[in-house]
């Protein structure tokens, strides 16, 4: 490759990469329009209709499920979410009263203690005190900037939605076009690569769709049997915290279960305590399976792939290991990657 090719290259990614952040709708819009690809398909070959209609029907059916799903999860969250703050400073006291009370419970003990310690415990409660106000301040400032933010909000959803109909219409296009960069010897391997690694990361999707799922409704009806106020709000949480790789459920139930144990709602921490192991048991017991199924590795491959990706680089491998499986399973079927066979001893 010439100097000028791998300028052009080195310039033409680095302007991409630069424009990523502002391109989130039009990248999101792409991605949805591949995720669709095979229901626009089987439009195509099951009802023998043309693209340009199979992508309509496609798209009004995911107007219907985005629109009627998304008005319940944004009505029902943002009501809960006033409802919190419009009760956190009854909250805010009630904790102020139950850290007092611990504090008095405990100062028998407290005799012991020299005064320099005793300080120090002191200004801890105030301090703590001080970041629950603080808390409740930031989440009310941020529930404010989003409602002043949904004009803004509904232009990128718009965006977003023409964006990803005009994809829809024009993926086989653009797929040729792409495929036009490559010399006609490597098109059909470069053809073969990218509808492996495609069809890998629609399964990885799906498969983090139905991990959320099933976090969130292990969740749902657990805060529910436990009857704990605005569980809709708490389960979205558990499932925000969970698609974090360093944190998961784990770092949103066991402080809340600490915090009950603490003050005196020992039923509660409890419940929370089983739920988190629930979750987690759930979670591992299937998670080897299906995220083997859907990105088109065996449940065993994807199984030591993370446990090796997550030895070796913490979290994050648990996504990197099964992915690297993918792109070497991709270049070995298209012939990039060649091993030959042992010759007998």
């Amino acid at each position: 490759m010439s100097y000028k090719k791998i300028i052009f290259l080195t310039v033409t990614i680095g302007i991409i990469i630069f424009l990523i952040p502002y391109c989130i709708p039009i990248i999101l819009a792409l991605l949805t329009a591949i995720l669709l690809e095979p229901a626009i398909q089987v439009g195509i070959r099951s009802l023998k209709i043309k693209r340009q209609l199979s992508v309509t029907i496609v798209f009004i059916l995911f107007l219907l499920i985005f629109g009627l799903s998304g008005y319940w999860i944004i009505t029902t969250l943002v009501v809960q979410l006033l409802d919190v703050t419009k009760n956190f400073p009854d909250y805010y006291y009630l904790f102020a009263d139950e850290a007092q009370e611990l504090f008095k419970h405990f100062q028998g003990y407290y005799i012991q203690i020299p005064n320099e310690y005793l300080s120090t415990i002191q200004q801890g409660i105030e301090s703590l005190k001080d970041f629950v106000l603080g808390l409740a301040t930031s989440i009310t400032k941020n529930l404010f900037d989003f409602i002043a933010s949904i004009p803004l909000i509904l232009v990128h959803t718009i965006i977003y939605l023409v964006a990803m109909f005009l994809f829809c219409l024009d993926l086989p296009k653009i797929k040729i076009r792409v495929l036009s960069i490559f010399s006609d010897s490597s098109r059909e391997k470069i053809d073969l690569v990218v509808s492996q690694l495609l069809k890998a990361f629609i399964g990885f999707f799906k498969a983090q769709i139905i991990f959320c799922f099933i976090t969130f409704v292990l969740s749902f009806v657990g805060l529910l049997i436990l009857k704990v106020e605005y569980a809709l709000v708490l389960s979205l949480c558990v499932v925000l915290v969970d698609i974090l790789p360093i944190l998961g459920a784990g770092s949103f139930l066991v402080p809340w279960a600490i915090y009950n144990f603490v003050f005196g709602s020992t039923h509660l921490g409890i419940g929370l305590i089983i739920l988190f192991v629930v979750i987690t048991i759930v979670r591992r017991v299937i998670e080897p399976k299906i995220l083997g199924a859907s990105i088109g590795i065996s449940a065993l491959s994807a199984l030591i792939s993370m446990y090796i990706g997550f030895e070796l680089i913490g979290f994050i491998g648990l996504i990197i290991g099964p992915a690297l499986i993918i792109i070497l399973q991709a270049l070995y079927q298209a012939g990039f990657i060649k091993i030959g066979k042992l010759n007998k001893i």
